[in-house]
């Protein structure tokens, strides 16, 4: 599997990808979309997406949002790949999760830790998104994973 950093032409397929898998999510223009999928060389398409990430610039800061891997490849270590790989571009320090309470763990496990005050932009959005019928937790990227 390849990470993959989408470009303007592929943008319409990573939107089929979460329309499919996560229909409220919303793909805006000023995020930045990677995907991890399935590709054969010879061809100019993404291939089969198996999991997609978005980051949001806010300000100075960013948001990991969009984290979805395909339902039929959870359980086998794609988040974790996904995340990984993800690493050099998360280890400004300035970067926030809304994580869904259930994956505050796997989270945990790549640098990331429940905080309790944020940066106003962070903090405002946070309680924008809290509004929703899901239980959120708000988390920080602390320092550079090393591994």
């Amino acid at each position: 599997m390849e990470l993959t950093w989408v470009d303007a032409s592929q943008r319409n397929e990573v939107k089929k990808f979460y329309r499919q898998h996560m229909p409220y999510a919303r793909l805006l223009q000023k995020e930045s979309v990677c995907v991890l999928s399935q590709t054969d060389p010879n061809l100019d398409s993404l291939g089969e997406i198996i999991a997609a990430a978005r980051i949001r610039p806010i300000g100075q800061l960013a948001i990991l949002t969009g984290m979805l891997v395909h339902p039929e490849f959870r359980g086998q270590g794609i988040g974790h790949q996904l995340m990984q790989q993800l690493e050099s571009t998360l280890c400004d320090g300035n970067t926030y999760i809304f994580a869904l309470a259930p994956l505050e763990q796997f989270y945990a496990q790549h640098g990331f830790s429940v905080i309790e005050t944020a940066p106003n932009d962070i903090a405002q959005l946070f309680l924008k998104y809290q509004s929703s019928d899901k239980e959120l937790v708000l988390m920080g990227l602390a320092e550079i994973v090393k591994r």
